[in-house]
């Protein structure tokens, strides 16, 4: 007998993996494989597809399937995207024809945006499944109340309500985000929240850090507004010693543009190098919406973690020291890291046991959504 099959279309690619959102795709994916779940991944070139990420993610998937996206259309309405817009019909019947040849036990599509292909699975239908990652409903509303500009897709609750009902069961990444999912027309909600492989727990001693604090972040505005907030904090308050890496390099103009001097580590071929580098990790949103992975990779480091409350949004954080509440009291925090052994010890122990809890935490609601899927029918109670 197969071992049950699942379909996983992503618009972002996988690999390598250089953003929260693939981490969340590959740890959850790499979950449900050691579950026995046999995992096959389509990815839709929504953000194109260069040779190097084509050849990743063919070396790391059993089986891999390309969906070549279409020019994205003009927003359904005026100044937010419709629920389909980013769903082409082609990206539908790609799906439809894929099931009809494989018979999937689930098909699990990545964000509600892209739940127009479940719609379109009425032929022997398989367990269909949205993990939501964030809420899209009110994006943009979200995002100009912090003073930034909305990136990516937003659209309206009413929108985001009439796509939720598209699937048997919804992923929520985190319990904060359950109720409000539930509330917009999800028929079943499940909590699965991410967490990697715990390097804490296996693997060589980690090396010498070359900085005493780093920071790790993508491109996105949020990450950006943040990265310069901290840079305001720690300049106003003398030298630190800090790294930051991350694609939010590339937003940055210049080394110069930061007064408080970081060191310039850029984009990483995987996050492990980042980790190598510093001796503590540092998480400063305070804005942004959805769970933070770069959060939860960190408390996964073997690092000890500060971080800002917002940074830790819908983690079971009980530690100060996770709880900031903006970039000044996130500084102070490190220079008393910076100076204190004692603290340093309570910080490393406090994430340990955070980082313990989450892994925990996740591995049961792995094993729930696995369940699902053996089952290949709905989930009867959550």
């Amino acid at each position: 007998m197969r071992p049950p099959r699942l379909l996983i279309l992503s618009p972002v690619a996988s690999h390598p993996t250089r953003q929260g959102n693939a981490a969340r795709i590959v740890a959850l994916a790499e979950g449900l494989m050691a579950r026995g779940i046999a995992c096959e991944f389509l990815y839709h070139t929504a953000e194109g597809m260069t040779a190097e990420e084509e050849a990743a993610m063919r070396a790391a998937w059993p089986v891999f399937h390309v969906n070549h996206a279409e020019r994205r259309p003009e927003p359904r309405f005026p100044g937010l995207w419709g629920l389909d817009d980013w769903c082409p019909a082609s990206l539908v019947a790609r799906v439809a024809a894929l099931h009809r040849a494989r018979r999937y036990d689930a098909v699990l599509v990545n964000y509600v945006w892209l739940g127009g292909v479940l719609a379109g699975l009425d032929d022997q239908p398989p367990l269909r499944i949205i993990d939501t990652h964030d809420l899209f409903g009110d994006r943009r509303a979200v995002a100009e109340q912090a003073g930034l500009d909305p990136s990516w897709y937003f659209t309206s609750v009413a929108e985001e309500s009439r796509g939720l009902p598209r699937a048997d069961l919804v992923l929520a990444i985190q319990e904060g985000e359950a109720g409000a999912l539930a509330a917009r027309g999800a028929r079943q909600v499940l909590v699965v929240g991410h967490a990697p492989p715990p390097r804490l727990l296996a693997g060589p001693a980690l090396p010498p850090p070359r900085a005493a604090f780093g920071v790790l972040a993508s491109h996105n505005p949020w990450n950006l507004d943040a990265v310069r907030a901290l840079d305001t904090a720690i300049a106003a308050a003398g030298p630190l010693d800090w790294l930051l890496a991350g694609s939010v390099v590339g937003r940055i103009d210049a080394e110069h543009a930061l007064r408080s001097r970081p060191q310039w580590l850029g984009i990483v071929p995987a996050v492990a190098a980042f980790y190598d580098a510093v001796g503590c990790v540092l998480v400063p949103n305070t804005g942004g919406t959805g769970l933070k992975i770069k959060a939860v990779e960190a408390l996964m480091s073997g690092r000890p973690v500060l971080g800002t409350a917002h940074g830790f949004a819908g983690l079971p954080a009980e530690h100060p020291v996770h709880a900031a509440a903006d970039a000044p009291a996130l500084a102070a925090l490190a220079r008393r890291h910076a100076a204190d052994a004692a603290f340093r010890a309570e910080v490393a122990a406090a994430t340990r046991r955070l980082a313990l809890r989450v892994a925990a935490d996740v591995a049961v609601q792995q094993d729930t959504l696995a369940a699902a899927i053996l089952a290949g029918r709905r989930v009867a109670a959550l």
